[in-house]
């Protein structure tokens, strides 16, 4: 059955939108007048009407990618600044939108904006979706009456945010991927080819070395009790996965992330990079220091990190400057804590934050780049030697059975 979706006004005037399902838009607008509606637009539509919705709101935030968001942002800020009210804007975002779930997140918003709410209210029915930040610098753009502009900067704060994630991403996988690789790899020899050498030696009646009988006992282990170190695997993965859900786990993970070598430097450089973003981002919005440091911890996604903010949100409520709350941390480089206090002598502190991102990023980026240049040739050895070593042991016998064989 066709659907539509409208927008009317109830016996009290207020204006109420939705989606129905109807013979035909007359039959829709009957329906609607029997309802006690005046209808005010209406129009076909692909949207799924409320009661036939394969999914909830809550499971519809589950499901919407982060750049679907960094897209609404960008073509919000684009309409506004071209004088199309939110409303309008709210509707054509959510009709190009490609998927169902982040439509249907659209249109509760404009639902809501439609009936009074405010553009920052509407959002924060869904700030799984949307973020903290970004409901706080609309709420503080609603007051400046800058929303186009502010929006134009979080979509480019959440473009930057996406780069620098990705970033990071692309530097662990590749040393992840050897390591499974060079594991695959070992226990396919020890499963699937160790053992047709093991019969081969037995025939021959060969002496064999210690490295090969080792690695034949475990062969025969695993092959007799995989369901010990199978299940093990499981179990370890389970606790792993448990462990992130407790405090002391988080914690635990959180401190390996700053202190391993090679990657613990890039992790500090991740968080310092994008708490500059985020506060240059929200000092030039207006968002007072209080409020910008509340955000900045809910956005951190490391306990260390969070536990530096606490403090800083403790020492400014003393009368400190930030520069002063977080000169003693050993989490941000003194150069950072040098330069924000000639921003705040200068009375400029959100240009220089700004500037203490780019050049952080930039950092950031080359930080990255020798990361991968120094991982790259240890993995290679790393396999190498874990792969050569069990390759070495098999043949080992050979060479005692040629010369047994030669000695006739």
């Amino acid at each position: 059955m066709p659907r539509f979706a409208y927008q009317a006004r109830d016996g009290a005037g207020a204006l109420t939108s939705g989606v129905m399902a109807a013979e035909s838009e007359s039959v829709a607008q009957r329906l609607l007048r029997q309802d006690g509606k005046f209808v005010v637009k209406i129009k076909p539509t692909s949207q799924a009407a409320d009661d036939d919705a394969p999914f909830t709101l809550e499971q519809a935030a589950r499901r919407v990618k982060r750049d679907e968001v960094i897209y609404f942002t960008h073509q919000m800020s684009i309409m506004i600044q071209t004088g199309v009210s939110i409303s309008e804007a709210l509707e054509s975002v959510a009709e190009q939108a490609t998927s169902e779930p982040f439509r249907a997140i659209l249109n509760d918003v404009t639902q809501h904006v439609n009936t009074g709410t405010s553009l920052s209210q509407a959002l924060s029915r869904h700030e799984r979706v949307f973020g903290h930040l970004m409901i706080s610098l609309i709420q503080a753009s609603e007051a400046s009456g800058t929303m186009g502009l502010m929006l134009e900067r979080i979509s480019a704060y959440l473009t930057k945010e996406r780069q620098t994630i990705r970033k990071i991403r692309g530097a662990l996988m590749y040393p992840i991927f050897m390591l499974f690789m060079a594991i695959g790899v070992t226990v396919f020899l020890l499963i699937f080819v160790l053992p047709r050498f093991s019969r081969i030696y037995e025939g021959r009646g060969a002496s064999l070395p210690t490295p090969t009988r080792l690695l034949i006992a475990t062969s025969d282990w695993m092959i007799n009790s995989w369901y010990i170190w199978v299940g093990s695997i499981v179990a370890l993965t389970i606790v792993g996965l448990y462990l992130r859900t407790i405090p002391a786990g988080r914690r635990f993970y959180d401190h390996l992330k700053l202190n391993t070598p090679v990657i613990g430097s890039l992790f500090r450089q991740l968080y310092v990079t994008r708490a500059t973003q985020t506060m240059g981002t929200m000092i030039s919005a207006g968002v007072p220091m209080l409020e910008m440091i509340h955000i900045t911890r809910r956005v951190t996604r490391n306990v260390f990190f969070q536990e530096l903010w606490d403090r800083v949100d403790a020492r400014l409520q003393q009368g400190s400057q930030l520069s002063e709350a977080i000169y003693d941390s050993t989490l941000i480089p003194k150069s950072i804590s040098r330069m924000i206090s000639s921003g705040e002598r200068a009375g400029r502190l959100g240009q220089t934050m700004e500037r203490i991102a780019s050049f952080s990023e930039v950092d950031f980026d080359e930080s990255v780049r020798r990361s991968t240049q120094f991982i790259e040739p240890i993995m290679i050895v790393v396999m190498g030697l874990i792969v050569g070593s069990v390759a070495i042991s098999l043949l080992l016998p050979i060479f005692s059975i040629g010369r047994v064989m030669a000695g006739g």
